[in-house]
């Protein structure tokens, strides 16, 4: 076997593979929002998948996968890559000026709030039952934290004089959040995108000068 075959057939082997991973993903998503994370089992995930129970469990076990699901919806895309390096949340943190930055946060805004609430929801109140699921939301909001962290250094030229910066990211975390968005968007009646558009102004009217 020549060195070309061999790197082909390793491309089609990792091709093969992330085509799995998504077919897995996607039933794993469908699952838990109709059927709801502690009903969902890996066989029904498997069944809806179409593949066999051990390819879904090489996935990762049930927790791993509703994590895998909620960064999938989070992101938009089958990308691997963060939140902070794709997208407009990329945009906001490379733009020059105020202006180009809370444009880039009605963007990051108007996607998170219309493609993510359901799945949060499903994530949210699966930690809130089970113990095995604690540990990943925990991690998820550690990241989360870290992202508004990165969100509130690209304003530190514009911060309010009275506000340190951690007291900030504490302001943004819990003003950008899938509970925030949820009591607003379920509980109150608001769409998605008056959410997003809400956001930027929150945002400056808390945080900048």
């Amino acid at each position: 076997m020549t060195e070309g075959k061999r790197v082909y057939r390793s491309d089609l082997r990792q091709e093969q593979a992330r085509r799995t991973r998504v077919q897995v993903l996607e039933a794993a998503t469908r699952c838990f929002l109709e059927r709801g994370y502690a009903a969902t089992t890996m066989r029904e995930v498997a069944e809806a998948a179409g593949v066999s129970v051990p390819t879904v469990f090489a996935q990762g076990g049930k927790a791993a996968l509703l994590l895998a699901c909620v960064d999938r919806a989070l992101v938009g895309t089958d990308d691997d890559r963060a939140v902070r390096e794709l997208g407009p949340f990329a945009d906001l943190l490379a733009a020059a000026d105020r202006s180009t930055r809370l444009a880039a946060l009605h963007r990051l805004a108007s996607e998170s709030a219309a493609g993510t609430l359901a799945m949060q929801d499903a994530f949210a109140a699966a930690a809130a039952a089970d113990p095995e699921v604690a540990a990943p939301y925990a991690e998820y909001e550690r990241r989360r934290r870290a992202d508004m962290t990165l969100l509130v250094r690209a304003f530190a030229d514009d911060l309010r004089a009275d506000l340190d910066p951690e007291s900030a990211v504490d302001v943004v975390w819990s003003v950008f959040s899938p509970q925030t968005q949820s009591r607003l968007i379920r509980g109150c009646g608001w769409t998605p995108q008056r959410y997003a558009d809400w956001l930027p102004g929150a945002v400056e009217r808390l945080l900048l000068r």
